[in-house]
């Protein structure tokens, strides 16, 4: 394979996935070929490498004879991130806590600076926008545990973010009207440089738990 055929099959790879963690492919769509090599405006061979990748890593289905589809979105799977989350994640906010010296105090404000001065609720608007807030989201959750020491607990942390982004995006659409994220970031980054542990780990378990509760509310 030359290297320009590896790197379009590389792109097409993210973008897919992109747009999987994102819900613009949602759960248990059908992948044409067709469909998708015309959307990302590039030839079969390149799409079918980026969805045999993707069903590795469990973000893509195939089903003989029926071709490939989104993986599920269920409440067990989310159960099974979240249960994670809150163990790996409160973890590693303790250890920070304990271990974290200025700097990382610093990082935690810069961080939820940046990430309060954009627009989560822009969904409608151009992707950039969408895609300059998940960063800055992503960089405060990672701010706040990155005084832990470990790295092995930070790539697990890492690993169940990126497996929670879609179903965070799919109970968006839920939760707009009644949820107040940036008041419980807020509680969150308080707590935290309060050195209050248990009450700031309490805060982001009470964060995660939000998601599922408007996802998959209890009947």
């Amino acid at each position: 394979m030359s290297d320009k055929a590896q790197s379009l099959g590389i792109s097409v790879f993210h973008e897919i996935k992109r747009d999987i963690l994102m819900a613009t492919l949602p759960p248990r769509q059908k992948l044409g070929l067709k469909m998708l090599s015309d959307r990302y405006n590039c030839g079969t061979s390149p799409i079918r490498e980026a969805l045999n990748q993707l069903t590795v890593e469990g973000w893509v289905q195939r089903i003989d004879k029926r071709g490939f589809f989104v993986a599920d979105a269920s409440a067990v799977d989310f159960g099974d991130i979240l249960q994670n989350r809150c163990l790996l994640e409160g973890e590693a906010l303790r250890r920070s806590i304990a271990q974290g010296d200025s700097r990382w105090e610093e990082h935690v404000v810069v961080a939820h600076f940046r990430m309060s001065a954009l627009d989560r609720d822009a969904d409608d608007k151009p992707g950039a926008v969408v895609s300059a807030w998940e960063v800055a989201h992503r960089n405060f959750h990672q701010a706040l545990i990155s005084a832990c020491g470990s790295r092995i607990l930070l790539e697990n942390c890492a690993r169940l973010y990126e497996l929670n982004i879609r179903y965070r995006v799919l109970a968006r659409g839920k939760s707009r009207v009644v949820r107040n994220v940036l008041h419980e970031h807020d509680e969150i980054k308080a707590l935290t440089l309060k050195r209050d542990t248990e009450g700031a780990v309490d805060a982001l378990v009470r964060h995660y738990m939000a998601t599922g509760e408007f996802l998959f509310p209890k009947t």
